[in-house]
């Protein structure tokens, strides 16, 4: 046997095979201690602008698989520390022109405003298909009643289409094993999380149900960091149904 041969032959021994893996291929990430993540931010901020409020945010990612091998992975979180305009960064957003007279950073705020009003009509709509522009509840898309709204509700809207699809499968995977329900039973529940509880708005003994179901899965989900906010966003749109008056009821009808 060559030098080469033996080299090749070492490397094989080592290398795991990630077809015989069990579970899906974790790639690893490299975070921040919390320490470090403070250091971070600090010096970011005075080394950045002053007028940035320098913010830790957390990157989930779901799990992947690849089609010809069928090979899960699955991407660990990663840590990030960026820069978000404080107050007075606002305000120079708001004075800020380009040297064509243009504020292009104005725009990019005035989008950002449209997305979160758009998306949270979005969920207004999906939740009564009796809705149009005659009748459409303006009060509720005011910037008003959106920062009133619970945080997980007025981000519920933004939770891209394909993370609440992963959380339902995530849902039925993980349920099963933990309440001995057959899969119809916990599919069906998944159902109406993706209708965001709009069908059984006024039945209060399956929401009730559905809240023990899903502080259950929260309980047990190896991947409740990256869906909470689609549970938060559930609990807090089933605790307004559970609470809703009946004059509000009837104006609904």
């Amino acid at each position: 046997m060559n030098d080469n041969t033996a080299q090749d032959t070492e490397l094989q021994a080592e290398t795991p095979n990630p077809v015989a893996a069990t579970g899906p291929v974790t790639i690893v990430a490299t975070n921040p201690t919390a320490e470090e993540m403070k250091n971070l931010c600090e010096n970011l901020k005075v080394n950045h602008d002053f007028k940035v409020d320098v913010k830790p945010i957390r990157f989930n990612f779901k799990k992947q698989k690849d089609k010809s091998s069928g090979i899960e992975t699955i991407r660990e979180a990663v840590d990030l520390a960026l820069p978000v305009p404080s107050v007075e960064g606002i305000i120079d957003i708001l004075q800020a022109t380009d040297e064509d007279g243009k504020n292009k950073q104005l725009e990019l705020l005035q989008d950002a405003i449209e997305g979160v009003i758009t998306a949270i009509a979005r969920d207004i709509i999906s939740e009564d298909h009796k809705i149009n522009a005659s009748n459409f509840p303006i009060d509720k898309v005011s910037w008003n009643a959106i920062a009133n709204m619970p945080k997980a509700q007025r981000r519920g809207g933004g939770i891209p289409k394909e993370v609440w699809e992963a959380f339902a499968q995530d849902y039925i995977e993980v349920m099963p094993e933990v309440t001995g329900k057959g899969v119809d039973q916990v599919s069906r529940a998944a159902s109406l999380f993706l209708n965001k509880l709009s069908s059984v708005r006024t039945a209060e003994p399956i929401l009730l149900l559905l809240i023990d179901q899903l502080a259950i899965y929260a309980e047990n989900s190896p991947n409740i960091e990256e869906y909470k906010e689609c549970v938060e966003f559930l609990l807090n749109k089933a605790d307004t149904f559970l609470n809703i008056s009946p004059e509000d009821l009837l104006a609904n009808l």
